[in-house]
């Protein structure tokens, strides 16, 4: 497997909207909650969920090369199902 890969993510910046809370705003991406914005005097705090990150000014989804898929397809007979 290609170990560059399971770092990659992808730019999901303008596929993201946000619904106002009381002091934050919930981030959602295809209608799944990914995060929220908390509103402070300090600055915006950025909480992202397991999976989602926020870096210079762009909210990213990692991808998901890094589950584990069998290395061939043999991978796992011995758990009886091949």
């Amino acid at each position: 497997m290609n170990d560059s890969n399971q770092n990659a993510k992808s730019d999901i910046t303008t596929k993201v909207y946000g619904k106002m809370d009381a002091g934050y705003m919930s981030l959602f991406h295809d209608n799944q909650k990914i995060g929220r914005v908390v509103f402070s005097d300090q600055g915006n705090q950025y909480e992202m969920a397991e999976g989602f990150e926020f870096d210079a000014e762009k909210i990213y989804k990692k991808n998901d090369s890094a589950q584990n898929y069998p290395k061939s397809y043999v991978q796992g007979c011995d758990e009886g199902w091949c």
